[in-house]
């Protein structure tokens, strides 16, 4: 309830009182003694304020409830929108492998003609492996030599000397980084040059 209203209930029940001046009198030996006794219209008073009080605890209780209410919503949302968007990062995580294997078959130049088809084939499978990644959010980390190291997509795994290259930048590619989204899934394999 509104102060203002509380307050002019409140008032309504002093002016009450005045009107109705209930006192009691007790006579004991023979002597009156003004007994003061809760009239009914004192303990619907206190009635009410304490019913006033239980009402504002219950309309914060109330408040609480309602706002714990929208955080558990809000945190569901959001981790639903995260689940759908790294949901396929353990599936990428595990294809990733045979496909850098794919690609390092690819590389070879043998002169079989009939082994030279079969690799076009192997390369047509990549291509829709690579867009079936790409329509779920994992794309290639781009990375030449004479790139910067950069920890947070490259895993470095050796340094080696290079005049070709200065202190710091990548000097050999060993295999593909991949992301899902914005999140690495699988860092760059490089050698650095020392």
């Amino acid at each position: 309830m509104e102060k203002e209203k509380m307050k002019s209930v409140l008032n309504l029940f002093e002016t009450i009182k005045k009107e109705l001046k209930i006192e009691k009198k007790e006579v004991k030996d023979g002597e009156e003694t003004k007994v003061e006794e809760l009239s009914n219209i004192e303990k619907l008073e206190l009635e009410f304020v304490a019913l006033t009080e239980e009402n504002a605890k219950l309309e914060e209780a109330r408040l609480i409830a309602v706002a714990d209410n929208q955080n558990t919503v809000r945190r569901f949302q959001n981790e639903s929108i995260l689940v759908r968007k790294y949901g396929g990062e353990k599936l990428a995580s595990e294809l990733i492998p045979a496909i850098d294997m794919f690609r390092g078959v690819l590389k070879s130049t043998p002169d079989n003609p009939e082994i030279k088809n079969y690799l076009m084939g192997f390369e047509m499978i990549i291509n829709q492996i690579d867009q079936a990644l790409t329509n779920a959010g994992v794309t290639m980390v781009s990375v030449k030599p004479g790139d910067d190291f950069n920890p947070e997509l490259h895993s470095a795994i050796e340094q080696v000397k290079s005049e070709e290259f200065e202190t710091g930048k990548i000097a050999v590619v060993v295999s593909n980084g991949y992301k899902l989204h914005d999140r690495v899934i699988k860092h760059a394999a490089v050698k650095v040059a020392e």
